[in-house]
């Protein structure tokens, strides 16, 4: 019944018949025409389905009759030809054994170093933070009581047994001294202080949205009730109370934490799917936390009652504060214990909602105000009840010496101004709460790097915990001291116990249910969050932390709900993800949506921009898709076949878009050399990535609107897509290409998956375009890296990497210290201060949505109108996209973890060139975005006014560079030649300066790159005088010079930065090559660029296209013979081409010079010379169609008359003039179509979708049509190209020379007047150093500022980035040889590993065929049998000779899933043994039963197990063998790779059969006449034994997974 369903659906449903198949989740491959798709090592079930065929088709005649005309169709084209093409190449080139394969930019044993040493770090960074974590709690509980302990001691008046337990106690004085309670203060506000900091940064730096009243007005009540009670806490109960008590006092803070977790218990509980056990669990916690927390404030409180009643019984103001104290002080948290509301969320959740998203401003205003209620609370405390008036407040204010307060609630002091112990300061008290500051702001922060690196269990929540035990015990230590010395004279006022020890019993009742109510009501800090670099925000609800009770309130203000922040977070408890169900329903030709993606799974399209790559920049392009491949296929394969979640599942398609791809001969098209050259290159970098000499199917070739596309299927199943792009169809050059793909990505294909706007939207935020160059080389972890950057804040619309220079050559040496300084300062500075300006071309990700809205990829299409477009548009297309995104409020970020390698330019030329687009690109985009200042900081939230004025700063530095290198080198000469007045120098300076000015203006390009070479040359050389002149300037003054002092502090910065970037530190050897060519690269190089500004070529890989031989009969012209002074002059452009000159120079001896005027006239005639030309091409194209690939037949068929031939013969009167006659062309063969180019191999040829034609030609004619401007157009953009060019190099070389001028005249005028204008530094020694002018100091000083600010960004930058290295970093602590029970639960890593090893291709699979041979060999002579032995030996040898070119085979055509599937089948194979054995030890009593612990005795049995599974997976690393033998010992892993695994292969084979089937159907439907479709290819075929296959397929897929129950079964079988 399965097969009729199947067959009578199948006639019913529309499938595409033009598309490519997609095989991205096909692990089936093609062994022969009969079985279509076949699972390697399944051959049972072909038996099955050859079987049940004949029973099966009886039963179902009417589909049968379907089928069978479809059955009598031939086989596919593309199909043979995929085949024909194996069989030749296994045949042919046997003798080609040699390799040839690309060696890694960055060696996998560099990899595995640092991944090693990361590892390392991380594991030694979670002890140390543990360690500070718990040490700085400690030190801060400890001071906090040193403080409270000096406050209302015991005295005359107050000697309660509460101050000195049972007067065990003995303090150090009897008076308060006011520096203690200032202390306090201190020690209460500083955290307000801190955030008020922090968010008025924000308020510069970011932008808010608007404050609203009704927040505002309930924060500032809570806020108020908060303070009042935490000031009568830390001012009057503490003080009251011995520090031990107090310390266990603080344990009694979460009362309404308690309360608003009972009320809203059950919220948000079907998320996470409790069972009934954790439902169990979580009520005891709600309700002892509550009873726990209750119970502790009534011991507290009859032990506060008890113990201050013999002092005063009728007025029980301590009893009243310690019962609302801690009351009030919990109301701080409230907000972590209420589920944040939606929309129509009411009470305190609608109020948590409006908070969350106005923190910013309210909380500015409301620590502004907390300040003022705790010093107003002060005032009231010790200042009401004062005995004279208000001698106490004066007291406090340091007006009168002493006072004295006598309150009934608060207590009874004597005030005074100091406390001196010893020969302490008197400042002692402001020292010990500046420690405890300290001390708790670093233990926050570092609680904030335990969170962000994934640590927040070791180094967060166990050493937040054991604070108070560990305070207490250090406290109970000091106590059996006599003194705490910190000299010795003077030793910590901390009180001494004293006779034997006491308990009071409600003190410790209370004490541990206090604790115990802490630690359940937090229960959620024992849950590890799955996001890496968790912002603070998230973290916490409430920023900061409270000065008084720290670790309550780290522990507390911990965010509860993840789900109230945008950054979900996954299930901690391990679950087994459900077989998709659309698995069997998913169709090979909708490639648009895969069974396991979901709407949030990102999808990456990684777009390469190819055009004059060379083979070796190919190669590194390639191999990066590959890696990419292997990356998802591994992922794909551990959800499906494993059932393990991934959090950074993705799914990715790789796009090489090719500029200028075809080459014309007439009307014949075909791909260019480098498209040819990107083939060859395939086979290079797939050998380097996977095993040597495998192969991947030729490409599928279809022709579009814009040219053509090659569709390759990598051996993960993810496609490879080469868009060959022919510039008389569509737009050529980077940023169209870029607009090309945009369009089609984001607004063909991406929009029309429909689903509402909503989930358009969904989909559009998790879609991200990968922009690459045809050169860059990364590493999948380096995109992870980036992808994690867009899901942490949904407002980056663009992220990059640290772009490192490859190559060889002082020019690529000198990039490297520029690249490396440039990414540690400049971009480190514009992520941490604004948003980075330019997100590199070559390696940078952008979020679909970002580009999809307004004003961003509508006006990325703008074509050039203007001249200032030229430069702006198409010079710097990736920093003119990042700019329409910042002026769109959308923030681009920086990931220094995030490494891509590509080639940088290697010739000064090229280099030139590179950088002479770069620099105007950079300063236009800069320009544009300062202009818009108002709009740029009112949209964008992360762009302020003071990072315009920084980046104004940077702009006016880089106007002004070349002037101060000028006048550098004017120094320098001047130094070094002392009796060369300043005067000549500058004329010596700038002669050389001046002249290549001039050849800007009248020179070509070579001209002035070769002049700009020697002149740098010559600049290094002086820049040694300039060394020269530091050392004696140092040498002479000291330090006492501005200019030492500003090189060692330049220097140091470099040094600095090159230490905290260890991985890059070699980078600064190339610091003095950078240092020699700072006037080329400063001064040459600006003036090169803004005087050519004119020009808009490319610049870079402008070489010629790959030689190609000659036609034949075709004549090469030989170049005409020029004079030495005729080739001078061409040089230096102050002359044409020969032949074309006025003016001619002729020198016969050294007496006569001729140079006179002439007119050149053409010797030849130009019709005359027109014919002759005609005539050549004429005959080439005889030639090559006579060359040309036609068959015999056709060859034979076609009648040339005479007169067609005429022309062929020499000496003929009849010939045809081109010039007055048209050629004919109605007898000649039709021009051969690129798509039949044999070095495009031998791949299927297919069509587009009619939709998809109409796109790409609506997309053309709208955007995309090639410019071709007229003449005057031409001329017209030329001549306002080059008026720019004179305005811009006017303003530049204006104002650069009139501070050169200013300068130069301040020094010379303060030479002839003896230093009257300059101010001499002095020095320590009491003389005078170096005198430096105002200007020049000025100057100076804006450097360094720039720098400082530079290196302080940088810093603040690097932590982050080691935080992210950390959190990345996955480690495992130990790997016992005994697997723990806790150790059952297969983790993402440990799966990762297993299936790279399962799916991995590698050159040493045939040695395990030669030692298993082996093996055999030798146990059967050791059997005994050594006589069969000698007999089977031939038999033997073909044998192993057979199975290492099957396995060689295997290793060239085969893919990724298909050896996964093979192993796959292997491990069920390994797991039914190992369930056999397990169920026969259970059987005798042996063994544990498969529980997952292995005891003592099971040790031996253990390392048995651990030697099988490596002789089967002998290619396995030691990791994977682990995990194998760890599965087989859990039952519930065991049982889910025994039938999960059937049920997926199932399903998928079903899906393959069902869409062979469904074809066939289709085409009997539309046409059952025709044995040819349209394009000539005949029609598949469809045997009985697909049929048959179906139908066990369908029965297969009917059995349940683990994951699965019979319901879900029966509903998707009703579904079909």
């Amino acid at each position: 019944m399965a097969f009729t369903k199947a067959a009578n659906s199948l006639k019913s449903r529309k499938s595409a018949t033009h598309e490519y198949v997609n095989e991205a989740y096909q692990p089936f491959p093609e062994e022969d025409e009969d079985e279509g798709y076949k699972i390697s090592g399944s051959d049972e079930n072909d038996d099955v389905s050859s079987v049940d065929t004949e029973s099966t088709a009886s039963n179902n005649d009417s589909a049968y009759q379907t089928i069978l005309k479809a059955s009598n169709d031939s086989a596919p084209v593309e199909r043979q030809k995929r085949k024909s093409t194996k069989k030749k190449l296994r045949s042919s080139n046997k003798w080609d054994v040699f390799r040839e394969t690309s060696e890694d930019n960055v060696s996998s044993s560099e990899l595995d170093f640092w991944n090693t040493v990361f590892k390392v770090t991380k594991v030694i960074f979670a002890i140390i933070l543990f360690i500070l974590v718990l040490g700085t709690a400690v030190i801060s509980k400890s001071t906090l009581f040193i403080l409270t302990s000096n406050i209302f001691p015991p005295n005359s008046f107050r000697n309660t047994s509460l101050k000195t337990s049972h007067f065990h106690f003995r303090y150090q004085t009897s008076e308060t001294a006011v520096t203690y309670i200032w202390s306090l203060v201190l020690v209460v506000i500083a955290p307000y202080f801190f955030t008020m900091v922090g968010k008025v940064w924000k308020l510069i730096f970011k932008k808010t949205r608007p404050l609203e009243f009704k927040p505002l007005l309930v924060a500032l009540l809570v806020e108020t009730i908060h303070s009042v009670g935490l000031s009568l806490f830390i001012f009057v109960l503490l003080p009251n109370m011995d520090p031990v008590a107090g310390a266990l006092f603080c344990l009694n803070v979460a009362i309404l934490p308690t309360l608003l977790n009972l009320v809203y218990s059950g919220v948000n509980v079907e998320v996470y799917e409790e069972t009934s056990t954790e439902r169990l669990i979580r009520r005891v916690l709600t309700f002892g936390g509550l009873g726990s927390s209750l119970v502790s404030l009534a011991f507290w409180t009859y032990y506060v009652y008890k113990s201050d009643s013999d002092w005063q019984k009728d007025k029980p103001g301590l009893t009243i504060f310690a019962v609302l104290s801690p009351i009030f002080v919990s109301v701080y948290w409230w907000e972590n214990f209420v589920p944040q509301g939606d929309l129509t969320a009411t009470g305190l959740r609608k109020l948590k909602r409006q908070l969350s998203s106005r923190r910013t401003k309210i909380s500015t205003i409301v620590n502004l105000w907390k300040i003022v209620i705790t010093i107003c609370m002060v005032v009231v405390i010790f200042g009401v009840d004062c005995t004279d008036g208000i001698t106490c407040l004066q007291t406090i204010f340091d007006v009168t010496s002493n006072s004295t307060l006598s309150s009934a609630s608060f207590g009874h002091t004597n005030l005074v101004i100091n406390v001196i112990v010893g020969t302490c300061s008197k400042y002692l008290p402001l020292f010990i709460a500046a420690v405890n500051i300290v001390a708790s702001f670093f233990c926050y922060r570092c609680c904030v790097s335990a969170n962000k690196i994934l640590a927040q269990i070791p180094s967060f929540s166990v050493p937040l915990i054991l604070s108070t035990p560990v305070t207490l015990a250090f406290m109970i230590g000091e106590y059996s001291q006599t003194e705490l010395k910190m000299t010795d004279t003077c030793f910590l006022p901390f009180p001494r116990w004293s006779g034997d020890v006491e308990f009071d019993w409600s003190i410790i009742i209370g004490s541990i249910l206090g604790y115990v109510a802490i630690v359940m009501v937090s229960s959620y800090i024992w849950r590890q969050t799955k996001e890496r670099m968790q912002r603070e925000d998230r973290m916490f609800v409430q920023p900061m932390y409270c000065g008084i009770l720290l670790d309550q309130s780290m522990i507390l203000n911990r965010r509860k709900y993840e789900d109230d922040t945008k950054g979900l977070d996954e299930k901690e408890k391990p679950v087994e993800l459900p077989i998709p169900d659309n698995l069997d329903e998913w169709q090979p030709g909708n490639e648009e949506w895969s069974p396991l993606r979901n709407v949030d799974t990102p999808f990456i399209y990684l777009c390469a921009t190819m055009w004059h790559e060379t083979e070796n920049e190919m190669t590194q392009i390639l191999k990066s898709l590959f890696r990419m491949d292997e990356d998802q296929c591994a992922r794909r394969n551990l959800q499906l076949f494993f059932g393990i979640r991934d959090p950074d599942y993705y799914e990715f398609e790789a796009h090489i878009f090719f500029d200028d791809a075809f080459d014309y001969n007439g009307d014949e098209a075909t791909a260019n050399g480098y498209v040819k050259q990107l083939i060859r290159t395939i086979d290079v970098a797939i050998s380097s990535v996977h095993a040597f000499g495998m192969k991947i199917p030729p490409p599928t070739k279809i022709d579009t609107p814009y040219g053509g596309r090659l569709i390759w299927r990598l051996p993960g199943g993810n496609k490879m897509i080469a868009h060959l792009k022919d510039k008389a169809k569509i737009r050529h050059r980077k940023r169209w290409s870029q607009v090309m793909y945009m369009y089609y990505f984001l607004a063909h294909k991406l929009l029309s998956l429909g689903g509402g706007k909503e989930r358009i939207k969904t989909i559009a935020d998790n879609t991200f375009v990968l922009a690459l160059d045809g050169d860059v080389d990364f590493q999948p972890a380096a995109l992870k890296l980036l992808v994690d950057r867009m899901k942490r804040n949904p407002n980056v619309g663009a992220a990059c990497g640290r772009i490192h220079p490859i190559g060889s050559g002082p020019m690529v040496w000198y990039q490297k210290f520029e690249y490396a300084v440039s990414h540690w300062l400049q971009k480190a500075t514009e992520h941490t201060i604004g948003c980075v300006l330019c997100s590199p071309g070559c390696f940078s990700l952008f979020r679909g949505s970002s580009l999809m809205d307004d004003n961003v990829m509508r006006r990325y299409t703008t074509p050039p109108t203007e001249a200032r477009h030229y430069v702006q548009y198409d010079q710097g297309e990736d920093r003119w996209l990042c700019t329409l995104l910042l002026q769109q409020g959308y923030r681009v970020e920086y990931c220094a973890a995030s490494d891509a390698l590509t080639y940088a330019p290697e010739g000064f030329y090229e280099f030139y060139n590179q950088r002479r687009r770069w620099t105007p690109s950079t300063m236009a985009n800069i320009l544009d975005l300062l202009l818009d200042f108002k709009n740029v900081t009112k949209r964008n939230n992360d762009i302020s006014m003071l990072y315009i004025m920084y980046q104004m700063l940077l702009m006016v530095s880089s106007i002004l560079t070349p002037g101060t290198i000028f006048l550098m080198i004017l120094g320098a000469l001047n130094m070094a030649y002392p009796t060369l007045s300043l005067y000549w120098a500058l004329v010596i300076n700038l002669l050389p300066v001046g002249i290549f000015i001039l050849l800007c203006y009248l020179a070509k390009g070579d001209t002035q790159l070769a002049y700009a070479a020697v002149l740098s040359t010559v600049y290094s050389l002086v820049m040694m005088l300039v060394i020269v002149g530091l050392l004696k300037q140092a040498a002479d003054n000291g330090f006492c010079s501005v200019t030492t002092v500003f090189l060692c502090f330049v220097a140091g910065v470099f040094v600095l930065a090159a230490f905290i970037h260890p991985q890059e530190f070699w980078c600064i050897l190339h610091g003095f090559l950078y240092f020699l060519a700072i006037p080329s690269m400063s001064m040459l190089l600006m003036l090169y660029s803004i005087g050519n500004l004119h020009v808009v070529s490319w610049g870079t890989r402008e070489t010629p296209k790959p030689a190609t031989a000659p036609k034949p009969g075709e004549i090469k012209k030989q170049p005409e013979k020029r004079g030495a002074v005729q080739e001078w002059l061409e040089k230096l452009g102050l002359a044409e081409k020969a032949g074309k000159s006025d003016y001619m120079f002729s020198f016969g001896n050294l007496c006569r010079c001729v140079c006179c005027p002439t007119e050149t006239k053409d010797t030849e005639d130009i019709k005359l010379r027109a014919i002759l030309d005609r005539l050549d091409e004429l005959e080439a194209r005889i030639v090559d169609q006579s060359e040309s690939h036609i068959s015999a037949e056709a060859e034979s068929e076609r009648h040339v008359h005479f007169s067609e031939a005429s022309d062929l013969f020499e000496g003929t009167r009849e010939r045809i003039n081109p010039l007055f006659q048209e050629e004919s062309t109605s007898n000649k063969p039709p021009p051969r179509h690129w798509i039949h180019d044999q070095d495009l191999k031998e791949g299927a040829i297919e069509n587009i979708r009619d939709e998809e034609t109409v796109f790409w030609e609506e997309l053309i004619k709208t955007y995309l049509y090639p410019l071709e401007g007229d003449k005057k157009e031409r001329e017209k953009t030329q001549a306002e190209l080059l008026e720019l060019r004179n305005t811009v190099c006017l303003f530049f070389l204006l104002v650069n020379a009139l501070f050169v001028v200013i300068v130069f005249s301040l020094q010379q005028v303060n030479a002839d007047s003896g230093g009257s204008i300059s101010i001499e530094l002095p020095c320590a020694d009491g003389n005078f150093g170096e005198a430096i002018e105002p200007i020049s100091m000025a100057f100076t000083a804006v450097f360094g500022l720039l720098l400082v600010i530079q290196l302080f960004c940088m810093a603040l930058h690097r932590m982050s980035t080691f935080l992210q290295i950390c959190s990345i970093t996955e480690i495992k602590l130990s790997r016992p040889k005994q697997l723990q029970p806790e150790e059952r639960e297969l983790s993402v890593e440990k799966g990762l590993q297993l299936v790279r090893d399962m799916q991995g291709i590698k050159d040493d699979d045939t040695k395990s065929v030669v030692s298993d041979d082996i093996s055999i060999s030798e146990k059967s002579s050791d059997s005994g049998y050594t006589d069969s032995v000698g007999t089977l030996e031939g038999q033997k040898k073909r044998d192993l000779w057979g199975k290492i070119a099957r396995r060689r085979r295997e290793q060239q055509f085969g893919t990724l899933s298909q050896n996964f599937v093979k192993n796959f089948k292997k491990l069920q194979k390994h797991m039914e043994d190992n369930e056999m054995g397990s169920t026969m030890n259970v059987s005798r009593g042996v063994g544990n039963g498969g529980l997952g612990v292995v005891t003592e005795g099971d040790e031996e049995n253990n390392e048995v197990e651990m030697r099988n599974v490596k002789r089967k997976f002998n290619r396995f690393e030691r990791k994977s063998i682990f995990t194998i033998v760890q599965m087989s010992r859990d039952p519930r892993l065991k049982q889910s790779i025994l039938q999960r695994g059937n049920v997926v292969t199932s399903r998928w084979k079903r899906a393959a059969l069902k869409a062979k089937l469904r074809s066939a159907a289709e085409q009997v439907t539309k046409n059952s006449t025709d044995k040819e479709v349209p394009d000539g290819r005949p029609r598949s075929k469809v045997t009985m034994l697909d049929i048959a296959r179906l139908a066990v397929a369908d029965r297969d897929s009917n059995v349940p997974s683990e994951a699965e129950s019979e319901d879900e079964v029966v509903d998707q079988r009703s579904r079909l």
